[in-house]
């Protein structure tokens, strides 16, 4: 899956649990940051937004 949907697939797991607080959507959108992390082509944005969202992990 291309970093473009990748992303795309993160906001929206974002938007989700934001309106629902559904856990199942912020599970995913982690998953959805990690893979985007394990990206071999990331640039240093895309690294630091996914940096940030491992933080919420901890939340």
């Amino acid at each position: 899956m291309g970093t473009q949907n990748l992303l795309t697939a993160a906001l929206i797991h974002l938007i989700e649990f934001q309106s629902s607080h559904c856990s199942t959507a912020r599970k995913r959108a982690l998953m959805v940051f990690e893979a985007l992390s394990n990206l071999q082509d990331g640039n240093s944005e895309i690294e630091a937004l996914c940096l940030q969202a491992n933080e919420l992990r901890s939340t």
